[in-house]
């Protein structure tokens, strides 16, 4: 309350001339300033012992695949096939992250085929992504799977180390 009637939280509290302002209260104001800083740290030391009882918690009772709890993952919801992948290079960032040549992308990131205009998009979400995860819905001998590709710098040419173009169907 003094912080706001105060009107000081961070602000100055000495005027042009280095003399205190008159019209606020000096003690009140750092009083209210040490507790702020007395209550971030008390958070931060409960965050820390949250975080620690959290990583203990998962360490005792590791999460258990879906099929050894009987029961089985649907399948990922696919939207309609936008890019195909035409060559992945061997030890690249995309072979890494699961990217096989001939899958058929549905989405990566936000980019789907309703939002979809050219290549130029797909490089866009790339090059913004760099270091980043970015998930990737596609589908794999007619099996739908999501990866995360996460582009990178690696001895290959550019941040994927693969090519994709648009795909046509062909029925």
């Amino acid at each position: 309350a003094v912080v706001s009637t105060q009107s000081t939280g961070d602000g100055a509290i000495i005027d042009s001339e280095q003399y205190p302002r008159a019209d606020i209260d000096l003690v009140a104001v750092r009083t209210a300033r040490q507790q702020v800083i007395r209550l971030t740290n008390d958070i931060r030391g409960i965050m820390g012992r949250v975080e620690s009882a959290l990583y203990k918690l998962h360490e005792l009772n590791p999460p258990q695949p879906d099929q050894e709890r009987g029961r089985t993952a649907p399948a990922p919801p696919t939207r309609p096939v936008f890019l195909r992948v035409h060559g992945v290079l061997a030890d690249s960032p995309a072979y890494l992250s699961g990217l096989r040549d001939e899958d058929l992308i549905c989405q990566i990131g936000s980019l789907h085929k309703d939002n979809f205009t050219s290549l130029g998009d797909v490089a866009e979400i790339v090059k913004l992504s760099v270091n980043k995860a970015v998930p990737v819905k596609l589908l794999r001998n007619g099996t739908p799977k999501t990866i995360a590709l996460k582009p990178r710098t690696w001895h290959g040419r550019g941040v994927l180390g693969c090519n994709v173009v648009e795909h046509t169907n062909i029925n």
